[in-house]
């Protein structure tokens, strides 16, 4: 629930034993095969990872991996930002 701060990404169908962490941006795009990578990127303008102490994940033999958020402190290139009423985000796993 965003009102309480009470919000948790997740993925699953991923390949095992993967590492990987989650994304964040306020604007949605689409760059294919971004750096000669094997996937897409779907975001665009300034993206944030988490990649703090415990946010880089591994996906174990199951294929997922999830990871409660703070909407207080979302990851931004210079610094962290606070979701304000009526904004929208865009998350997406990068493993």
């Amino acid at each position: 629930m965003v009102a309480a701060n009470d919000v948790a990404l997740a993925v699953d169908w991923i390949s095992s034993n993967a590492f990987g962490y989650f994304l964040v941006s306020a604007m949605p795009g689409f760059v294919a095969f971004p750096g000669g990578s094997q996937g897409n990127l779907c975001l665009d303008g300034a993206i944030g990872r988490f990649v703090g102490a415990s946010q880089i994940q591994n996906s174990g033999p199951g294929g997922f991996f999830t990871l409660a958020i703070d909407l207080t402190q979302l990851p931004q290139p210079t610094s962290f930002v606070t979701v304000q009423p009526g904004q929208t985000w865009s998350f997406q796993a990068w493993y």
